[in-house]
């Protein structure tokens, strides 16, 4: 039995023209998602620009959030920080809060470092945070970290801390090495950080999924992993499936954060979505964008689907 399951949406994060956190904006994205069938809210992950805020800001936010009646148990914030110290107080704050479990990243700004080395560092956060209910999602995101956390960094970690080390999204996209995680550990919760491969993840044992293309797709998302043991039952079901491969293959053919956001501003008619920290770039013209629209096209096409389920 997983500690943490389900299907969460790594969450974007509006910002204002000053590039401070546009928490109106946010609670109203937020709430929209969790209409959409999904369990949570990844929130200050790679999606949501998470490294280009400071600590407070994203305390500020988170707190925000919550004061606004987001349940914090529909919450896994991303808390890996390059400092120890940063990851510390911000981990310590949400852990207070109640939230569901964080969601840390190795330290990322040095490359080659050894397995000893990305330990050390999980466990130097996990005992300075001092708090033996406190859940920890690790997360492997090498061709953005360029740090990978591997096998054995995993089962070193359990060995150290099993109540606190729950499980890990992978968004390294390697299905076999997703799959060798979850036969070799018991009830840890591994995460497909990918939409295309999280039905075959579930279907081997995995936890669930946490996507950025859940920003858009979610209802889609949610309505396959919470379908697929009925499959046999569900008419054209691998349709749903390929729809969501669609999806995903479209908006990670531009970066995917601009794009969405792009994508929100029509689709939500507000320019206020078209904003991204430096050093992305925002896309000018989205109305005339060939991936907004492909999108577009796509999402119309999902909505016609589901609404026959």
């Amino acid at each position: 039995m997983h500690n943490i399951q389900g299907t969460f949406c790594a969450a974007l994060t509006p910002i204002n023209e000053n590039y401070s956190i546009n928490k109106v904006l946010f609670l109203k994205h937020c709430k929209n998602i969790l209409t959409q069938g999904l369990d949570g809210l990844a929130i200050f992950g790679t999606t949501g620009e998470a490294n280009s805020f400071s600590v407070n800001e994203k305390i500020e936010a988170i707190n925000y959030l919550i004061e606004n009646n987001i349940d914090p148990q529909k919450i896994l914030p991303g808390t890996g920080l390059c400092s120890i110290q940063d990851t510390v107080l911000l981990s310590k704050h949400v852990t207070k809060l109640n939230v569901k479990a964080m969601l840390i990243l190795p330290a990322f700004y040095y490359k080659n470092v050894s397995d000893n080395g990305v330990i050390d560092y999980y466990k130097k956060v996990v005992e300075e945070v001092g708090d033996n209910s406190a859940k920890y999602l690790l997360y492997n995101i090498p061709k953005i970290s360029g740090v990978k956390v591997n096998i054995n960094v995993i089962e070193k970690l359990i060995h150290l801390f099993p109540k606190n080390i729950v499980g890990m999204k992978d968004s390294d996209g390697d299905l076999s090495n997703m799959l060798k995680v979850i036969k070799s550990l018991d009830n840890f919760s591994l995460f497909s950080g990918s939409d295309s491969l999280a039905l075959e993840v579930c279907k081997q044992g995995g936890a669930g999924a946490i996507t950025a293309a859940a920003n858009i797709s979610g209802s889609l998302l949610s309505y396959i992993i919470n379908n697929y043991k009925q499959e046999t039952n569900i008419k054209n079901f691998y349709s749903f499936q390929d729809l969501l491969v669609q999806i995903r293959n479209t908006l990670f053919s531009h970066e995917p954060i601009s794009a969405l956001k792009a994508f929100l501003s029509v689709n939500e008619q507000d320019n206020a979505w078209n904003r991204i920290l430096p050093p992305l770039n925002t896309i000018s013209d989205p109305h005339n964008d060939k991936t907004v629209i492909a999108l577009m096209e796509l999402i119309k096409k999902m909505k016609e689907m589901l609404s026959n389920t």
